[in-house]
């Protein structure tokens, strides 16, 4: 699936894309979320909450899990 994302900041109440050529002439969903810029895609920062792996690590209390070997390997011919 192509998709086009472009991120614009706006000032009034429309936005003007320029719709490539792969896409003209076909039926087209656009979606409009706004972005907080605290969050993101671009942002290093963590989405998870301020101390949930200091509150979640090592609360698992159900039977213990068990690593089982992983048993022999499959051998493969060689990709020549």
């Amino acid at each position: 699936m192509q998709a086009l994302r472009q991120i614009k900041t706006t000032d009034n109440d429309f936005i003007s894309i320029k719709i490539p050529r792969a896409f003209q002439r076909r039926k087209l969903e656009i979606i409009i979320i706004p972005v907080n810029e605290k969050t993101s895609s671009h942002d290093t920062e963590s989405t998870w909450p301020r101390g949930f792996f200091d509150r979640t690590s090592g609360c698992f209390e159900g039977t213990p899990l068990i690593r089982e070997e992983p048993g022999e390997y499959e051998v493969r011919n060689e990709i020549l």
